[in-house]
């Protein structure tokens, strides 16, 4: 199974959820049963158009977090990429 986030404005609200699924289709369902239950995270919001409705979703990587962390060289900045997990 996959990670998915997803992300909805409508009328004034922030809703952030984070859903398992096989694939996109299975996600949109189990976002939409998600909101249904109660689930998610809400927020008041004034940025988005209120009788608009904006949703983004996003398969997140959960295996490997990968951080970048900047070296003082003698020349500048070096910045390398540390995988953690």
């Amino acid at each position: 199974m996959k990670l998915y986030r997803f992300n909805a404005h409508y009328a004034g609200q922030h809703i952030t959820a984070d859903v398992k699924a096989h694939n996109d289709d299975e996600a949109k369902i189990n976002f939409i049963n998600e909101l249904k239950e109660g689930g998610g995270t809400w927020r008041k919001e004034s940025f988005f158009t209120p009788s608009k409705v904006f949703l983004t979703f996003e398969e997140i990587n959960d295996r490997d977090i990968t951080v970048t962390v900047a070296k003082k060289d003698q020349l500048g900045v070096q910045v390398e990429p540390v995988v953690s997990g």
